[in-house]
């Protein structure tokens, strides 16, 4: 998200006691409404303060609530246990911390595994549950299936679970793929899996998936319930979510576009703004020129627009030359074009201007009709609305003008419409964020380096690489961010292949096992 600041006071981890069990919680915020977020598969509400991701989500919902997390026993900083905890055993210690905090009531927000949970909470307290929230969840995670969907699957979680809190981890892959590139995260990652449950609990909770459907409780919620879901998270199916809301006549579904199943990876601000919505009647925290749009123009990493949760084809453009324009809308951030210029784009050999005209009508009307309006246009010029669309690139850019690094990084989901990178109007975005990238990341490096968090300077390290491999800067902040983190022997490789790379360009490299 990138879009709040992320300073945000709170409270120290405490602990709640359940038949002996230590179940540990932590609050922020300064909203009137009070919000309980249900945990996911497996977390550690301290270690999540360590990514801007996180960081950036928890004061959004501190900004509108005063919000409590929790690690369900077994996980996180709670106690581990010889047996994860069924789904009532979660529900009363979901009250434990509730009532440890002394709330009385508050909105509940499932994620998740943590869905089933928050929905048994509300049938069985209803007192307890003002509203109910499922975010990326279901009465039930997995569907009907057939013996061989069912082997498939099953094989799938034993890859999943043998690979947990390793460096061939595969969750990003599948929770978060839009930050699975992400080498910062890719080495963070390991370290929070293995904080957050051992491997045979990740096997205890993969079982437990298969039985569990609180489908039966649905009748006895009399809280109002907000259904949130990206139509394409291979974790959780949308069609869980759309079998709860049919089961639930008086939900609302709201169907978001992505694929990331984490609620703080993605286009965050789409969800919690529904949320806040919901729970409070009002928006009060969105960001001018970035309110919530049905349409959504991403550049990274290649070219999507994206309208109600789901990709524009390219057959709805009408031509190229539609699509064409609106990249080159995107790539001026808001500011008018003239019309003059989109037409020696799109025909540089057309010299009448009456018909170069009226072809350029004809396309910006295919351009309107994706983006259901989206254009501001007079006799002159012609710019996109940023009230009526949002746009990846302005928010990064945003993150860039306040100087925020965190923002910056969290943004940058890849090279700015790389299939046009040779454009002359392309070059000048493409290249502002590739320099406010590496900018960004060197500066966090050096943060995590006088910090101590060496392999958070690793992580920085090799995302500067994957920018430049010629960065000579990067190799060496490689080398030294590994060696302080005593990992000699990958050093030692880094130093090999910056010698190599340095050979390439005819260069004689240092000798950096010096620095």
């Amino acid at each position: 998200m990138g879009l709040v600041d992320a300073s945000i006071a709170r409270s120290p981890v405490t602990f709640a006691r359940v038949g002996g069990v230590a179940i540990a919680y932590q609050t922020w915020g300064h909203g009137e409404v009070r919000l309980v977020l249900v945990p996911p598969f497996a977390q550690n509400i301290e270690l999540t303060w360590e990514r801007p991701e996180f960081r950036d989500l928890f004061a959004r919902l501190g900004s509108f609530a005063t919000v409590m997390h929790f690690d369900k026993r077994g996980t996180g900083a709670s106690d581990r246990a010889e047996q994860m905890p069924t789904i009532d055993q979660r529900v009363e210690d979901t009250v434990a911390v509730m009532s440890a905090a002394g709330w009385d009531r508050a909105h509940v927000v499932g994620i998740s595994e943590g869905g089933p949970v928050a929905i048994a909470l509300a049938a069985t307290y209803p007192g307890r549950v003002q509203s109910l929230t499922l975010f990326g969840a279901g009465a039930r995670t997995i569907g009907d299936e057939t013996e061989a969907e069912r082997a498939s699957r099953l094989a799938g979680f034993a890859y999943f679970r043998d690979r947990w809190g390793t460096e061939d981890t595969i969750t990003l892959d599948v929770f978060a793929p839009s930050v699975a590139r992400d080498p910062g995260y890719r080495a963070w990652e390991p370290r929070y899996e293995r904080q957050s449950a051992t491997p045979a609990a990740i096997g205890q909770l993969l079982d437990m998936v298969d039985v569990i459907d609180v489908r039966p409780l649905l009748g006895q919620v009399a809280a109002p319930v907000l259904l949130l879901h990206r139509v394409d998270d291979r974790v959780v199916s949308i069609d869980r979510a759309r079998e709860t809301h049919a089961l639930l006549p008086n939900a609302r579904l709201v169907e978001l576009a992505g694929a990331d199943h984490m609620p703080h990876i993605g286009d965050t601000s789409m969800w919690i703004d529904q949320l806040e919505q919901f729970v409070t009647g009002t928006i009060t925290r969105r960001s001018p020129g970035l309110a919530p749009r049905d349409v959504r123009i991403e550049t990274m990493d290649g070219f999507r627009v994206v309208d109600r949760g789901q990709p524009v084809s390219a057959s709805a453009w009408g031509s190229r030359q539609a699509r064409q324009v609106c990249k080159r809308l995107v790539a001026a951030l808001g500011r008018p074009v003239p019309r003059d210029e989109l037409a020696d784009m799109l025909w540089p050999d057309e010299l009448d201007d009456a018909r170069r005209g009226a072809r350029l009508s004809v396309v910006l009307s295919n351009v309107r009709r994706v983006l259901g309006g989206g254009l501001v246009a007079d006799r002159d010029a012609v710019r996109l609305d940023l009230d009526a669309v949002s746009v990846d690139l302005v928010e990064l850019e945003l993150a860039i003008e306040r100087g925020d690094d965190h923002g910056i990084v969290a943004g940058y989901r890849g090279a700015v419409l790389p299939e046009d990178a040779y454009e002359e109007w392309a070059i000048g975005p493409a290249r502002r964020v590739s320099v406010a990238v590496a900018g960004a990341r060197r500066r966090l490096a050096a943060a995590a380096l006088r910090d101590g968090r060496s392999d958070d300077a690793v992580g920085h390290a090799i995302a500067l690489l994957d920018l430049d491999r010629y960065d000579e800067r990067a190799h060496e902040l490689l080398v030294s961010s590994l060696t302080a983190a005593g990992r000699h022997g990958e050093a030692q490789r880094a130093i090999e292949r910056y010698e190599s790379v340095m050979r390439e360009l005819g260069l004689v490299p240092s000798d950096l096992a010096r620095t």
